[in-house]
């Protein structure tokens, strides 16, 4: 299976959701420095994340982001970074390639738990690679028929390697 391919059959349908808007729609997005693209996705009323500075330690970690208006600052600049840096003929199927979708845990119709792993390089102009390696876990819940990001701890040490 190609990384663009959803590991998710349709009639899987709600992690088949899950997965196109957090890796498909989420990298495309990235990469065209689009965050109108994955807005909806996120429930702005509520949102507040963690970031783990890669560490093991969670007494170490901080609320990185305490609203929406906070984490779209920081998500568009990495966005206009990367699109500076990286060799964009190669940017898009080496993104896939290191991003995947762990876990997808349904508590019940409306809660739910996505574990997303990103470990992989990011292509450089010029011919280099910059590896990168971390975690992220997001809490979802579902309105309106749509899983909506609440909450994630970010960045936390990528160990399963």
């Amino acid at each position: 299976m190609k990384p663009t391919e959803n590991p998710f059959p349709l009639d899987d349908g709600e992690r088949h959701a899950i997965w196109e808007t957090h890796m498909r729609v989420d990298i495309d997005a990235f990469i065209a420095g689009d965050w109108e693209a994955v807005a909806q996705d996120f429930d702005a009323e509520r949102f507040m994340a963690f970031d783990a500075h890669h560490s093991h330690d969670p007494a170490k970690w901080t609320i990185g982001f305490p609203d929406l208006a906070a984490y779209r600052d920081t998500w568009l600049r990495m966005s206009a970074e990367t699109r500076d840096r990286a060799a964009p003929d190669r940017l898009r199927d080496a993104m896939f390639a290191g991003a995947r979708v762990k876990r997808i845990e349904f508590q019940n119709d409306t809660t739910a738990i996505l574990h997303k792993v990103f470990n992989g390089s990011t292509p450089l102009k010029g011919g280099s690679e910059e590896p990168y390696g971390w975690q992220s876990v997001f809490s979802l819940r579902k309105a309106d028929g749509r899983w909506k990001v609440c909450s994630f701890v970010g960045y936390m040490p990528h160990t399963d390697r």
